[in-house]
């Protein structure tokens, strides 16, 4: 009998603020920002999750920070997670502290993080700016006011400099992350199924940020999904199932489908 992990993104994928909801209908606030809600599920989305998390290991695997992370109230409280894109592996709730040990060293080996923060800081003034963070000590990113604001030449020229210091780049709706190149959240993944004594991986994700963790689960023989919108989708990406919704609809969509995937598979 196979023991299946099933690794699911969170912003734009799982949970949805009310900027990228679209036509949800009936939804669940699953996140408060002081005092305020910042994002939720749709009620089909949360009876789709619980009924994931009932029968099979589900771990959030997020780009968020763990503090951003834990603002989460998830149907089902998840045991493990994964944040900062693979930067920190939560198991049992606590930090692992050898995966801890071997991220310094992949980190070790791109340019240092306030190099790369300075690039961004540059344009911290410039009217289409919001904010300029850094995230666990590990990576760093801007916040847009709006995602047409970016320039798309700024864009251009950052990704070209960044490659050339052992870094990557990732537009999510407002957000730009810069990101070390050997860090991922596919490895994080990797790392826990083991732990775990886990053979079969589904995922779900709508990112560049993602697409590791989603071919992994394909090439290792398990099944991968992502919305029909969202980073990947821009670049028309093909590697996955593809839900037929947008916005918190497909997130209800594809939980469903893994719901149904992962049924299938374990036997």
């Amino acid at each position: 009998m196979s023991t299946s992990l099933v690794a699911v993104d969170l912003d734009q994928t799982v949970v949805y603020s009310r900027r990228s909801a679209g036509e949800a209908g009936p939804s669940v606030v699953v996140e408060h920002l002081d005092g305020e809600p910042l994002s939720s599920m749709t009620t089909g989305a949360v009876a789709a999750y619980e009924a994931l998390a009932g029968r099979h290991c589900v771990v959030p695997v997020t780009t968020r920070t763990v503090a951003q992370y834990e603002r989460i109230s998830l149907p089902v409280p998840a045991p493990h997670a994964v944040c900062a894109n693979g930067g920190v592996l939560l198991v049992g709730g606590r930090r692992d502290a050898d995966w801890a040990a071997w991220v310094a060293e992949v980190c070790a080996a791109s340019a240092p993080l306030p190099v790369v923060e300075e690039l961004l800081r540059r344009v911290e003034d410039a009217g289409w700016v919001r904010l300029v963070r850094t995230a666990e000590g590990l990576f760093a990113y801007l916040v847009a006011h709006a995602r047409e604001q970016v320039p798309p030449g700024w864009l251009d020229e950052l990704a070209g400099t960044l490659a050339g210091l052992g870094w990557g780049v990732s537009v999510q709706g407002r957000k730009v992350y810069a990101v070390p190149a050997g860090l991922s959240k596919a490895s994080a993944v990797q790392r826990l199924a083991g732990l775990l004594g886990a053979d079969l991986l589904l995922a779900a994700g709508d990112s560049l940020l993602d697409q590791p963790l989603l071919e992994l689960a394909v090439s290792s023989g398990g099944a991968a999904v992502r919305p029909a919108h969202g980073e990947l989708h821009e670049l028309g990406w093909d590697g996955a199932h593809v839900t037929t919704a947008t916005g918190a609809r497909a997130g209800e969509e594809l939980l469903g489908w893994l719901l149904a995937e992962a049924d299938a598979r374990v036997r």
